[in-house]
């Protein structure tokens, strides 16, 4: 790696601007002032960012999509802590949590919904291929990204955008393991610009001065550098520190494979207010939403868990460890429905395979377990065993579970119960095609 001049943190910090900016009438980025940042007053750095997916002039006609403006995320399918569903379109949600819209329960309040789930699907396009990581998680997708006075500025399939540089932790053009590392550990004091050599990849280190259409322009060592955009493989800022977001965080995929994550403030007028980072906020234009999952504190979703105990056995089958949010196989989570093909599709759940038993600890005092249990359709319909779940060795549930079932809908009564035991029995064909999805599998808080 190439050694990083003497720049110290306060340097670093002190070079980054504050934004505030605002929806004008066209929903695009009206700058209304910037100011140079001192490093004593960081406590009250304060950033309002919006974001707008909207198509605008700057943008080639053919490139961006056909969207239609929107007063309302749409009609979806909306899922609840307490495991019901409705259907219904959100025309907004004030700073309280206060839901509104067609079909919505009157009194239904943000914290309580887990998921919503629109028509809309995701469009690709392959002239989008850099992709932007904001300082608070998620990705956009992204095409031609430039940095200038402290600003990136890229165009997406959606429409264009500017981001405050320091909202943003990382423009990659070529993913690898390297990059990934960086992007995870940052470095407090220095911008790293990660190059691909004759002799593999190097990190130069220093302060980014800007992006144009052919190089990087770095601060190294006190003098200024540029490295050709073609060698580039990625670009990561250092790590301001800057405050975290507090409250349930909301994951936002878009119809241009975007994904943006924050804590949702409010929907008013067709825009819905994310807070990514400390003050800075993102503005989605609802007519862009795909689905928003909500992580709560009154949720806790296995797979992101850690069991407290593991047993696993096979008797025939090739030997598989249970998995996060994918099957035994490592392919998505799938379970069908019927014998005519069609399936269901989980994000978030477990799989496992005969034997096995996995235990969790029930420590915030979680009231019900809930989860769809089926066999994965990666078995070509095989598949026969038995599922148990038992709570400090009290057996709650048990069941037959074949590949020729319909899934199988959990909700178990947990509250007062320590410890949580999902566990599959080989079957008649032994533990051949056992293998046991344990979909959208959560611990729930109702009460």
């Amino acid at each position: 790696m190439i050694e990083p001049d003497e720049t110290t943190q306060s340097e670093t910090l002190g070079r980054r601007l504050s934004f505030k900016s605002h929806l004008s009438a066209g929903d695009v980025f009206d700058l209304a002032s910037r100011c140079q940042l001192r490093p004593p007053a960081l406590a009250a750095w304060s950033t309002f960012v919006v974001l707008t997916f909207a198509a605008t002039l700057a943008m080639n006609s053919t490139q961006a999509m056909t969207l239609t403006l929107a007063r309302e995320i749409g009609p979806s399918k909306i899922d609840l802590i307490d495991g019901s569903t409705i259907d219904g379109a959100i025309k907004s949600i004030d700073r309280d949590g206060k839901v509104v819209g067609d079909g919505i329960p009157d009194g239904l309040n943000f914290s309580n919904i887990l998921l919503i789930q629109t028509q809309r699907k995701t469009q690709s396009n392959a002239d989008f291929d850099v992709m932007i990581y904001p300082v608070g998680g998620g990705k956009l997708k992204a095409s031609n990204p430039s940095v200038s006075d402290e600003k990136t500025l890229f165009q997406s399939t959606v429409g264009a955008h500017e981001l405050p540089l320091q909202s943003v932790r990382a423009i990659v053009w070529t993913s690898s393991p390297g990059v990934i590392d960086a992007i995870k550990e940052p470095s407090t004091e220095n911008d790293k610009v990660i190059v691909e050599t004759a002799d593999g990849e190097r990190i130069v280190e220093g302060i980014l001065e800007g992006i144009d259409s052919e190089h990087v322009h770095i601060n190294y060592k006190g003098e200024s550098r540029k490295i050709g955009l073609a060698k580039i493989k990625a670009v990561v800022t250092a790590d301001l520190g800057l405050a975290k977001t507090v409250g349930s965080t909301a994951t936002v995929n878009l119809i241009d494979g975007s994904q943006v994550i924050g804590v949702i403030s409010e929907l008013a007028d067709g825009v819905m207010q994310a807070q990514v980072d400390g003050d800075a906020f993102v503005g989605l234009r609802t007519e862009t939403i795909v689905n928003i999952t909500i992580s709560s504190d009154r949720v806790q979703y296995l797979s992101d868990a850690d069991p407290v105990d593991v047993q696993e056995k096979s008797v025939f089958a090739v030997q598989r460890s249970w998995t996060r949010d994918r099957s035994v196989e490592n392919k998505p989570l799938t379970i069908g429905l019927d014998s005519t093909g069609k399936t269901i599709n989980f994000n978030k759940g477990l799989g496992t395979q005969a034997f096995s038993r996995l235990e969790f600890a029930n420590n915030n005092q979680f009231d019900r377990f809930s989860a769809i249990v089926g066999i994965d359709v990666e078995t070509d319909g095989r598949g026969d065993c038995q599922v148990v779940v038992r709570g400090d060795g009290i057996e709650l549930w048990a069941q037959r579970v074949r590949a020729s079932d319909e899934p199988h809908k959990l909700d178990l009564d947990i509250a007062g119960i320590k410890k949580i035991a999902l566990i599959v029995y080989p079957g008649e064909e032994f533990d051949l095609g056992d293998h046991v999805d344990w979909g959208d599998a959560r611990f729930l808080k109702t009460k």
